[in-house]
C-alpha cells in the first residue's frame, strides 16, 4: 500500500473527477475509502503496465537463486533468478539470443549469473511520478470506481474515455527520454525485428 499522504493526491483527484467529496484517508471507515483502497493499486498497475515508462525503468543485475522447494528444474532454462520485490514487468534482457520465462516471482533463463535485466518497477511514492501520469492514474481510478458511485452511464463512459486519452498523452510526453540506440548493443537497424518477422 502506498504512503497515505502521497496517495491523497491521486485519490482526491479521482473523487473530484467523479464530482464526489474526497475521502480523508484510506482508513476513514467509509465505503468510499474501502473501495479506493481496493482499486488504487489496480489503477496504478494498469497504467504502469501500459508502457515502458522512463520514470519506472530499472536496470539491475539479478543474482542466481535456488529453486524454491517443490519447483521442478527446467533443462532448457537451467538458471533461476529471484525477481526484485518492486518488479512489475520485464522490458529487456541484456543477453543477445537468451531465452527466458517468468514463473511467478522467479525468472528462469538459459544464461548464467549475473543476469542484467531492465524492468518496469512498481512505484509507491507519487512524488516520483510525472504530473500527467498522476492525472492518468486518477482518471483510471475514477473509471474503476465510477460504476459504483455514478448513476449516469454517460458520465461513466466519459471517465473511461478520458482515462484512455490521458494515458496516451502521458505516453507521448514520455517519449524521447533516451538516445536512439539499441539497448543490446547490436548493429542492426531499428526495423531489424520487423524484417525478421516477415522473412
Amino acid at each position: 500500500m502506498p504512503d497515505p499522504i502521497a496517495t491523497s493526491t491521486i485519490v482526491t483527484q479521482a473523487f473530484r473527477l467523479m464530482e464526489k467529496a474526497p475521502i480523508s484517508s484510506f482508513g476513514d471507515d467509509s465505503e468510499e475509502a474501502e473501495a479506493a483502497a481496493e482499486q488504487y493499486e489496480v489503477a496504478m498497475d494498469l497504467c504502469l503496465e501500459a508502457c515502458d515508462w522512463s520514470f519506472a525503468s530499472v536496470l539491475a543485475h539479478l543474482p542466481a537463486s535456488a529453486l524454491p522447494e517443490g519447483a521442478a528444474e527446467d533443462a532448457d532454462l537451467p538458471y533461476s533468478y529471484k525477481l526484485p520485490g518492486d518488479f512489475l514487468m520485464m522490458q529487456e534482457l541484456d543477453e543477445p539470443g537468451a531465452r527466458w520465462r517468468r514463473d511467478r516471482d522467479l525468472l528462469r533463463a538459459n544464461v548464467a549469473a549475473p543476469l542484467r535485466v531492465r524492468y518496469t518497477a512498481r512505484i509507491t511514492d507519487e512524488t516520483a511520478l510525472p504530473a500527467i501520469f498522476r492525472t492518468a492514474v486518477a482518471y483510471q481510478l475514477a473509471a474503476l470506481l465510477a460504476p459504483r458511485w455514478i448513476a449516469t452511464r454517460t458520465k461513466v463512459a466519459d471517465l473511461q474515455t478520458m482515462a484512455a486519452q490521458t494515458l496516451r498523452q502521458a505516453m507521448a510526453r514520455d517519449r524521447g527520454q533516451a538516445s536512439p540506440a539499441r539497448y543490446d548493443g547490436r548493429d542492426e537497424p531499428f526495423d531489424y525485428w520487423d524484417e525478421m518477422a516477415v522473412r
